[in-house]
């Protein structure tokens, strides 16, 4: 209905080329989710009945997202219980998403960079290029020759590297019926590149590149001394390389080429990665590039071939010949320097890192998407207003329900899960106001745009507005709740500590009331229950304690200073040791099932420890640590089907009748 409602009021429907399909995905998606989680449910339904029949449930093993849903369908089911006040909530919240999705709006913005790179420039012009030496698309090359009618000289940079490049390539070069050599790097320059950088200074004897001339390369001098290359001989054989011969027009000198960097300080070389993963930039890298932060930083990140280990080859050949465009220079042919609106024109229409060379030094120009928020100040006193409505509903909810607290903490539910109770009904609150909230806006800017009531206010369709609303409805109710659920935790454990503490000892035995309900008729499926805890800690070494034989015990058997029985009701003794086991701590433990003073048709637990070796006070503390896990098992139990409930009654053994003298 709500898709159905949308689809007529919302712009997307009628720019879409086809919006069913969509719904129709987000569909399956759903069903597909659905029927997954009732496999997983289904699955971890049946390996707990398997992990029943051979051992016993441990407090670990109960499903966190289950204890997470039971809370969040009792907190909704309250809503029901107060109709009108859970009304005039959303109706409060819903205003309150239509005002932020009328009178704000959320934009994508293009922002442009400029931060300067270095204090001098080698030369002035523009260099473009990816961060990283990501690949250019060849044809970009005849895209800047249009872009700029001749205005501009180009300089194309290209490279020959290795299709790994965590390390260089190893080629095989030599001169004709000579011992061969090995390079690891080629590099690509144009014959514009002496007009764009002046790269011809680097240059020991013989020239640079003329246009047209395609089978000609440079080499570096220590080759050049190696091969015994000498540029006054007429006689000079040519170099082979793939068996393709290139003349040798000139010798370039490494220590220069080495001194003479691009805009972006770095050599006219291939580069290495030290691995695969430096290759890729994070999230975080990138938004520093894209700030223009940390361009040298990331540079560190790689490292460019020694000079004397490349060779020169024209641009256009090394691209037949397999090379990739890595960067384009420019240089402005009748005037010093590119305009502001020109850089900016050229970062949006190609996306590329822009290097310029300007008389006060070198700065980089780059474009990044950024989002820009207005109209907040208008729904500042409307937030303010909405997050006291919620705070005082929630905490009136809180006082109102006291005694319904109380019977949770009663029946063993934890404070943190009484906690979750309010959030769970804020969460409802939440999800149901923005969704109506949402349809509201959208419904009413449909029916009402052209209309003079709604002059003055814009419905932003955008997705991004939309979430961005969306979220900051949820975040003011779950801030307006935090107070009031807080609250109600410290009424499920009005202890200013929130942490029980060890009653005193009388001599050397200590009697505790746990706070847990039951009603006779479950006094045998928890005593079993216990009993099989109990049972499963016989002759460990390990773990909060240890026990050793565990008996069920006839109240006939009970000694006249225990406390008084209900009728017809077991109690469990054991022998028990607490751990750090090297100590020695030793007691006897007895559970008995007691008349609550809450009401007669209700039972409580309580436990009575008496020591038997051990020193005292050591005895006292680490007791602690044996309770919690007793009263996380009473929690566990509570959790179980009415199946496993009887499955325990029944196993519980036939009580015995022991001699009072020899209950301590």
């Amino acid at each position: 209905m709500l898709i159905l409602i949308i689809a007529q009021v919302h712009p997307a429907f009628e720019l879409a080329y086809s919006p069913t399909v969509v719904i129709l995905a987000f569909f399956i998606i759903g069903l597909s989710f659905l029927v997954t989680m009732i496999i997983t449910i289904r699955f971890e339904d049946e390996m707990i009945l398997l992990q029943r029949r051979t051992s016993h449930k441990r407090a670990a093993e109960i499903s966190r997202w289950k204890a997470f849903t039971a809370a969040f369908f009792l907190g909704v089911s309250n809503l029901r219980r107060r109709r009108l006040r859970t009304i005039l909530t959303c109706m409060t919240l819903i205003i309150l998403t239509f005002t932020i999705m009328s009178f704000t709006t959320v934009k994508s913005m293009r922002r442009q960079n400029r931060v300067q790179f270095d204090v001098t420039a080698p030369y002035q012009g523009l260099l473009l290029k990816n961060i990283g030496w990501n690949d250019l698309p060849p044809e970009s090359l005849p895209v800047f020759k249009n872009l700029f009618q001749g205005q501009a000289v180009i300089a194309p940079r290209v490279w020959l590297e290795a299709q790994e490049r965590t390390r260089p390539m190893c080629v095989e070069a030599c001169l004709i019926d000579e011992k061969p050599f090995i390079i690891q790097g080629i590099t690509g320059l144009s014959p514009n590149e002496p007009s764009v950088s002046g790269m011809n200074r680097i240059l020991e004897s013989g020239r640079w590149f003329k246009p047209g001339e395609s089978r000609s390369i440079i080499i570096p001098s220590r080759i050049a001394s190696r091969i015994g290359y000498d540029p006054e001989s007429t006689e000079q054989k040519p170099l082979t390389l793939w068996g393709m011969e290139l003349d040798i027009i000139g010798v370039f000198s490494e220590d220069m080429l080495q001194q003479l960097p691009d805009l972006d300080g770095e050599i006219l070389t291939p580069v290495t990665f030290p691995s695969e993963t430096v290759i890729e930039m994070s999230e975080v890298e990138k938004e520093a590039l894209e700030s223009g932060e940390d361009v040298r930083s990331f540079q560190g990140n790689y490292r460019h071939i020694q000079p004397g280990q490349i060779l020169i080859l024209p641009a256009d050949t090394l691209l037949e010949l397999g090379g990739t465009l890595k960067a384009v220079s420019l240089k402005p042919e009748n005037k010093g320097s590119f305009s502001a609106a020109e850089l900016e024109s050229l970062t949006d229409r190609f996306g590329l890192t822009i290097f310029s060379g300007e008389p006060e030094g070198v700065f980089l120009y780059n474009a990044s998407d950024t989002m820009s928020y207005s109209g907040m100040p208008n729904i500042i006193i409307p937030l303010l207003i909405s997050i006291l409505i919620v705070l005082n509903t929630m905490i009136s909810s809180v006082y109102e329900r006291k005694r319904e607290i109380a019977v949770y903490t009663s029946v063993g539910l934890a404070p943190s899960h009484v906690s979750f109770l309010f959030i769970a009904e804020a969460l409802a609150f939440a999800i149901l106001s923005v969704v109506l909230g949402y349809v509201f806006a959208q419904t009413s800017a449909g029916l009402l745009a052209e209309t003079k009531l709604w002059t003055g206010i814009t419905v932003n369709y955008s997705s991004t507005a939309g979430v961005a609303a969306m979220v900051l409805i949820m975040a003011v109710v779950l801030l307006s709740v935090i107070y009031p659920s807080k609250m109600a935790s410290n009424i499920a454990i009005p202890d200013v500590n929130r942490s029980w503490t060890m009653p005193e000892t009388s001599e050397d035995s200590m009697d505790i009331s746990l706070p847990f309900l039951m009603r006779y008729n479950e006094n045998a499926s928890i005593a079993g229950y216990l009993y099989s805890y109990f049972k499963g800690h016989q002759d460990v070494s390990h773990g909060i304690f240890s026990t050793g034989p565990v008996e069920v015990v006839r109240m006939d058997a009970l000694p006249e200073r225990a406390l008084p029985m209900a009728s017809q009701c077991v109690h469990l003794r054991a022998k028990v040791w607490l751990a750090p086991f090297d100590f020695g701590i030793m007691q006897w433990v007895d559970i008995r099932f007691c008349p609550a003073k809450e009401g007669s048709e209700f039972l409580e637990i309580c436990v009575t420890m008496h020591r038997m070796a051990g020193e005292k006070t050591l005895w006292q503390r680490v007791n602690k640590s044996f309770i919690n896990s007793l009263r996380k098992q009473l929690l566990v139990w509570r959790s179980l089907d009415k199946e496993a409930h009887k499955k325990y009654g029944d196993e519980l053994p036939y009580p015995s009748s022991v001699p009072p003298a020899e209950i301590s």
